[in-house]
């Protein structure tokens, strides 16, 4: 599910040959869309982000296509809980560090240890550019994953309370003052997209 304009970044083709494999990459995980709307966001906020960051938003969440990884328990877990949040940002990292390294002589083209750097500052930020790959993927999270979040509810794995403050903690993450004017409308949109608390027996 995706929000409609105006709130929405323009979608942006692939910056160089490394960025378009790695859209080819990630293409079989389910939340696919997320990552290139990242990427699209990261562009709309910073139209001079290095290739190094545009990868690094394409990529963020991918070591979830994997099994294997850290579980998060939506029910009664803290959405920032930093042992989930940074087992789950450095197994990230280290996916693209070893994809980018059997991509051979293509990947000189890129810094794979900005990337590294970059996916692994994904949740929360910091500077040279982690600041922006963060509020693309804050963004991003509202704009496309607003329907999964509902869907957690609906279905009993968290309350409407807890899957509101998952969508509140994306947008107060955001530090970079050009994402907060998009932060808000979006995060009214998604919580108008929460149903009423529903009765699982």
């Amino acid at each position: 599910m995706t929000a409609p304009q105006p709130w929405t970044a323009p979608r942006v083709e692939a910056g160089g040959e490394v960025e378009a494999l790695a859209a080819e990459w990630i293409a079989p995980y389910g939340q696919a869309e997320h990552l290139v709307r990242a990427r699209d966001w990261l562009v709309h906020l910073a139209p001079t982000a290095t290739a190094e960051m545009r990868i690094a938003a394409l990529t963020h969440d991918v070591e979830r296509m994997f099994p294997g990884g850290p579980v998060l328990r939506h029910a009664d877990q803290r959405w920032d809980d930093p042992v989930y949040l940074y087992a789950h940002s450095l197994r990230s990292a280290e996916a693209v560090t070893v994809w980018l390294g059997g991509l051979g002589a293509v990947a000189a083209a890129v810094d794979p240890a900005e990337i590294r750097r970059l996916v692994g500052l994904h949740e929360v930020g910091g500077i040279d550019g982690a600041d922006e790959v963060q509020a693309a993927d804050s963004l991003s999270f509202l704009e496309t994953l607003a329907g999964l979040t509902r869907d957690w509810v609906r279905s009993g794995v968290c309350s409407r309370l807890q899957a509101e403050r998952k969508l509140r903690y994306m947008a107060d993450r955001v530090r970079l003052p050009a994402a907060t004017e998009y932060a808000a409308p979006l995060l009214e949109w998604a919580i108008d997209l929460l149903p009423a608390e529903v009765a699982h027996r």
